[in-house]
């Protein structure tokens, strides 16, 4: 319950807190400086609160002021029961609560979530480590600046005691004598509960209290708010040309900060057509109590639902799978569940507890900004979801470009803003707010509705999921046994599949790691390989079954459904094999039975093959064996990127990008990447030798080996290519700023080392292996030109494709044949399985069609249910036909229609 609590009171304050914070560690490069700002923020933050604290504590005083001298006379001749109730009457005929003494305290609670919230951020912030600010040495421990006779004494604390006191001398100056104690014994709790706190912590707190001590300063002019304005005025301009003349950071998110601070000057005109629009246009709405408070919490539980539940319900509900049992969260529903309490937070708790706080004025404005966010948000979301790219599952955007709209649909989206802000003024002029009402209960059972469909379509898939790891035990091992036996006397045929990983790095890596020459005796490097598709979901069916699934040929075979034939892909090469009594092992089927964690129960009529899964069984092994401190919880951090991703999706399109930041959501954790979903692959290739065994068998041995980490991008440690938490080498390679390079050099080099394992095991010879991938990655290595009439990479239908043969024992060598991944199987099968036939179609399984024109698409559908049930929807103006030459600009055209 607490943690509910917290999630919902505290943690918006925290995210506020920390978004204010790297704004101004961006603006000013010092954690010290960013602090600062951090605590002048709040302090103009929770300005209007204090201004109706100030308002409240001086209504209480003149009421106690009043009413003093009777209950001095009623307490001097009465005592006991009948004191009581005689002050009880006396009170009741002055409509006054002893209670209402509460309202006096209403300046220190407000500070009470602030405190806690800064205290839960700046307690845990590693940036404080080390840093130094002025006197202080270190930002992230106590002061201790003097010591006196072995003990530190620790100034800071005692400077912020002494400013809270001056300030609240000058406050208390006309006050009784309780008002005073209760301020200096405020300042004295807070010394006490600050005295050993990290310098930054207290740091945030001085200046709490020097702002404090500036406002009360305020308050001893003659207009203090005209002063204010100016001051206010002042600093905008300051920071405004800051930002023009002096800071370079990125242009749009400077220009959004001068935006925002340039509205500040206009207050007075902003302030006035309220004032006239709520005397006018919105007088009906500010007399009718029951429209505005209905139109308030109505549009707050539009936003509540579509930033804590609907968007984050889509998300989980398109790859349930990728949020399922990640570190000790088991369920997908936690994810959801907590994305809704901390909208809760934000958009309804936070909200309310402003709104009660004002008049009828305010409220009125508050409503209307309420409608315009809920209405807005909704249009925002749906209308201008904008494409992205993929999502990652740690919610960012895997090669996502420029977040910025076209300056077309940029107006667009304003005008359509200002349209909906219109039309709430207009309706609610013409007294039909119950259109707008109406309006907002709809959308409310609509988004209720929704969810609820979402969270059914969670779960079911949640059990599922459940029951494949029940069948593949793919929960973490704690030892590792082999799964790949091999045979030092027959032969080993061993495909290797590497989502993802580019063609053309290859070169590149070798030239950087000459050893790999070595390793990689035997085998012919092919680059001008095809892939049919950018994207696993159709560009892994050809890999795995030739080119009977190839897209345009599955989508021939329009009477059955897509699941079942792209199962068949899959089970093709082993099913041959082992009917030739091979000994058959394949690890991590890509999409089996279209379930993101493979469904290895596609292999239950197949006894003979040995199947399961590999990826994220090791990780936690490979962990306990190696140093990696300050590995960011993936639950951790999900549970805060999931709102952000909300707010982006509801947001205008101008505002995206900043809300964005790179991916990083403006948290204070610059690992922006998942590391365990890396380390889950990277594992299980590091490894690879002890996973493998060479025993004498009676067959020969074939092996589908799939591995994902070339599909992570992510920098890592060179020259060996490592994972570590902070990357201090990139390497020397011309791809060195490449983030997929790295991923791409660790799995050959880890790879390399398994084969200096195969040689010394005399297992190298006899063995055929094949390494490839589905697809290829969006980047630009230069190995193909640009042309206008190819407006894709072709470097993402360039996938890998290397082969050693049995008993090859040459330098790498390169052939510049035209091939595709849809030859894997005929180069397995190759002098072993004379005329293979499809178990399924009939068909014989070769490479023949390679020899016409090839049909890729561009689809960029890569999840199944994008797709109908028989064929994969594909537009018409997504078909490509390609042949020969893929570096031939000529050989690409986009297919006839």
């Amino acid at each position: 319950m607490l943690n509910i609590l917290y999630t919902i009171i505290i943690y918006p304050l925290v995210q506020i807190i920390e978004v204010i914070y790297r704004t101004g560690e961006k603006l000013f490069e010092n954690t010290g400086l960013a602090i600062i700002c951090v605590s002048l923020a709040v302090t103009f933050l929770c300005l209007p609160l204090y201004v109706v604290a100030e308002k409240w504590q001086q209504l209480e005083r003149m009421i106690a002021h009043r009413l003093k001298p009777k209950i001095d006379k009623i307490k001097a001749v009465f005592s006991g029961d009948e004191r009581y109730m005689i002050l009880s009457t006396y009170y009741r005929q002055n409509h006054y609560h002893p209670l209402y003494t509460l309202r006096g305290s209403f300046g220190i609670l407000i500070q009470v979530p602030f405190f806690i919230a800064a205290y839960s951020f700046l307690s845990h912030l590693d940036a404080l480590k080390d840093a130094s600010f002025f006197f202080i040495h270190n930002l992230g421990v106590p002061d201790g600046l003097f010591i006196f006779n072995g003990f530190h004494i620790h100034i800071l604390p005692l400077l912020m005691t002494l400013i809270n006191c001056v300030s609240g001398a000058i406050y208390s100056k006309n006050l009784y004598t309780k008002d005073k104690l209760q301020i200096y014994g405020t300042a004295a709790v807070f010394l006490v509960l600050l005295y050993n706190s990290p310098s930054g912590l207290v740091l945030y707190w001085t200046m709490n209290n020097v702002f404090s001590l500036i406002k009360n300063i305020f308050y001893l002019f003659k207009k203090p708010l005209r002063v204010l304005f100016i001051t206010i005025c002042a600093f905008a301009l300051f920071l405004d040309l800051f930002l023009v003349f002096f800071h370079h950071g990125d242009l749009y998110k400077r220009a959004i900060i001068i935006v925002v601070s340039f509205i500040f000057l206009f207050l007075p005109l902003i302030i006035k057509l309220f004032n006239h629009l709520i005397n006018s246009t919105l007088l009906s709405l500010s007399k009718d109590e029951d429209a505005r408070n209905k139109l308030f919490f109505l549009s707050l539980g539009i936003i509540c639902l579509l930033t804590g539940c609907v968007i984050p319900s889509y998300v989980i509900a398109s790859s349930p799978q990728e949020f399922s049992y990640i570190e000790s969260v088991a369920s997908p529903f936690n994810f959801l569940r907590n994305t809704f309490y901390q909208a809760l937070g934000f958009s309804f708790f936070w909200p309310v507890c402003i709104y009660f706080l004002y008049g009828k004025k305010i409220k009125t404005l508050l409503a209307i900004i309420a409608a315009l966010t809920g209405l807005g948000s909704l249009v925002n979301a749906f209308c201008f979801s904008g494409n992205y790219g993929e999502l990652s599952s740690m919610l960012t955007f895997v090669n996502a470009g420029t977040m910025k709209p076209s300056a077309g649909i940029a107006f667009i989206n304003i005008f359509i803003m200002l349209f909906i802000f219109t039309l709430i003024i207009f309706l609610i002029h013409i007294n039909r707010t119950k259109v707008i009402i109406a309006l907002l209960f709809i959308t409310i059972f609509a988004f209720t509705g929704v969810s609820t469909a979402n969270c059914i379509s969670i779960g079911r898939e949640f059990l599922r999921y459940a029951s494949i790891r029940s069948v593949s035990g793919e929960s973490a091992s704690t030892v590792i046994s082999p799964i790949f036996h091999l045979s030092p006397n027959g032969k080993n045929i061993i495909v290797i599949m590497l989502d993802r990983a580019v063609n053309s790095f290859v070169p590149e890596i070798f030239s950087e790691n000459p050893e790999l020459y070595e390793q990689y005796s035997g085998f012919k490097y092919f680059p001008n390989t095809l892939s049919f598709n950018g994207f696993t979901l159709i560009g892994a069916p050809p890999f795995f079954g030739g080119y009977e699934y190839v897209p345009q040929a599955i989508n021939k075979r329009s009477e059955e459904p897509l699941v079942k034939k792209h199962n068949e892909s899959l089970l093709l090469m082993p099913v041959i094999f082992s009917e030739n009594n091979f000994e058959v092992t394949i690890t991590d089927p890509s999409w089996a039975n279209y379930s993101w964690i493979p469904d290895i129960r596609i292999f239950d009529d197949y006894p003979k093959i040995n199947v399961r899964n590999t990826i994220r069984t090791y990780t936690d092994i490979w962990l306990s064996q190696n140093v990696f401190p300050d590995l960011q919880p993936k639950t951790k951090t999900l549970q805060r990127n999931f709102i952000w991703f909300s707010f982006f999706k509801s947001a205008p399109l101008l505002l995206r990008e900043v809300i964005y930041n790179n991916g990083n959501w403006w948290s204070t954790n610059e690992a922006v990447i998942d590391f365990r979903l890396l380390l889950n692959n990277y594992a299980t290739l590091d490894f690879l030798p002890l996973l493998t065994d060479i025993r004498a068998v009676k067959n020969n041995t074939f092996t589908i080996f799939v591995n994902e980490l070339t599909h992570e991008p992510a920098f890592l440690q060179a020259p060996d290519y490592v994972p570590v938490p902070n990357v201090t080498d990139r390497g020397m390679s011309k791809y060195a700023d490449i983030v997929n390079y790295p991923a791409n050099a660790a799995a050959l080099k880890r790879l390399g080392t398994w084969f200096e394992y195969l040689k010394r095991n005399a297992v190298y010879d006899n063995t055929r292996i094949i390494i490839a991938s589905d697809h290829g990655a969006d980047v630009d290595s230069g190995i193909f030109s640009h042309s206008d009439n190819i407006p894709f990479a072709r470097e993402i239908y360039n996938p890998l494709l290397m082969v050693k043969d049995f008993d090859d024992n040459f330098s790498l060598k390169t052939d510049n044949s035209f091939m595709t991944n849809a030859d894997v199987p005929s180069l397995s099968f190759k002098d072993i399985i004379e005329n293979p036939i499809n178990p399924f179609t009939n068909n014989p399984v070769n490479d023949t069609p390679k020899q016409e024109i090839m049909y890729i698409t561009t689809s960029v559908k890569w999840m199944p249910y994008e797709h109908n049930a028989n064929t994969f929807r594909i537009a018409s103006n997504e078909w490509y036909t390609v042949h020969s030459d893929i570096f031939n600009d000529n050989n690409w055209k986009e297919a006839e229609k």
